[in-house]
């Protein structure tokens, strides 16, 4: 289960007394945060609701909020936001006094203050005040999350996309959360009322890393060794290692190699998918992409590229040079 499945378990059952949302997916910590303030419906004019962002906040005044009596309701909610005395991150708001008071509160927490704390890091654990925190608390962990999860989530609340289109806006973010819910509203606005199609994500989502790396090896296995070095240079002026290039090159003649040696075995693609357990879209490339080309062909160039991986780990040359040098070798082997 994601957290976004835990988040709405607690609004089934209604919000605990004290609720904490953290995690080191700083994006998934902010999903969760402006879910949790529509929900609460929460308005800075009203009395019975505070905020405060303890890296900004008057911190006394924060303290005194809870056990302040709530107007015109019978509970007060307050909302503390980066309380980083109680993360791994090196940094404290409160000072030991304002912390001994916050613990105190834990200690005997007042039944009209709901409490949430949004910490955007991982809580320390070793920490008295977060033993102390995770005794009374409910704990949301906004932890990285799976395919499926991610999938899940934004299938339910974007219901009109199909699923081929779904995932496919999934590959091409790299699975992230925030690029995937960015690719979505881009190409919502892009098409307006009508439907989504495959050619529309295509057209309109930037190609992701693992998408220029598929352009790059079909360019290698046809023979265009000047396209792949040109897509090589703009991907290392975009910032990209060539450490991480070979390592992600290298996961992808892999999947080639499984792929055609599952190719000679005549199994269809639904048996390669269920076998390698990824996404069928990257089967279906795959099989298309090896089609014509020996399973040798495959094998040797992974062995290239292993080398070629512990080459640039292990010696001063010059990692370019090393990996323009394999592009070409895999490049001529092939012709």
């Amino acid at each position: 289960m994601s957290v976004f499945d835990d988040f709405e378990r607690l609004k089934r059952e209604g919000l605990p007394q004290i609720l904490v949302i953290f995690g080191e997916e700083d994006m998934l910590v902010q999903e969760i945060k402006n879910q949790l303030l529509d929900f609460v419906k929460y308005d800075s004019t009203d009395l019975g609701q505070s905020y405060f962002d303890l890296n900004n906040g008057n911190l006394d005044l924060a303290l005194e909020e809870l056990d302040s009596l709530p107007f015109f309701s019978d509970i007060r909610l307050v909302i503390f936001e980066n309380l980083t005395n109680m993360t791994t991150e090196k940094k404290s708001v409160f000072d030991d006094k304002q912390m001994k008071r916050f613990e105190d509160f834990l200690e005997n927490p007042v039944d009209f203050t709901q409490l949430v704390i949004i910490l955007h890091g991982k809580l320390d654990s070793r920490l008295k005040s977060v033993k102390k925190l995770k005794k009374v608390a409910s704990l949301l962990d906004a932890k990285k999350m799976k395919r499926t999860e991610l999938f899940n989530y934004f299938n339910k609340v974007n219901p009109e996309l199909s699923n081929p289109v779904l995932n496919r806006i999934v590959d091409k973010s790299n699975e992230q959360f925030p690029t995937i819910k960015q690719n979505i509203e881009l190409i919502k606005t892009f098409n307006g009322n009508k439907k989504i199609s495959i050619e529309d994500v295509e057209k309109v989502v930037p190609n992701s890393l693992q998408d220029n790396i598929f352009l790059l090896t079909e360019f290698v296995i046809r023979g265009k060794i000047t396209e792949a070095r040109n897509l090589v240079h703009d991907l290392t002026m975009q910032g990209e290692d060539i450490i991480k290039l070979t390592a992600i090159l290298t996961n992808s003649f892999r999947l080639y190699y499984q792929t055609k040696l599952m190719q000679e075995k005549n199994w269809s693609e639904a048996k390669q998918t269920e076998q390698l357990k990824i996404n069928p879209y990257r089967i279906k490339l795959a099989n298309q992409l090896v089609g014509s080309i020996s399973s040798t062909y495959f094998a040797q160039a992974l062995l290239d590229l292993i080398d070629l991986d512990y080459q640039l780990k292990s010696t001063g040359a010059d990692k370019v040079y090393r990996f323009d040098v394999t592009l070409i070798k895999l490049t001529l082997k092939k012709k």
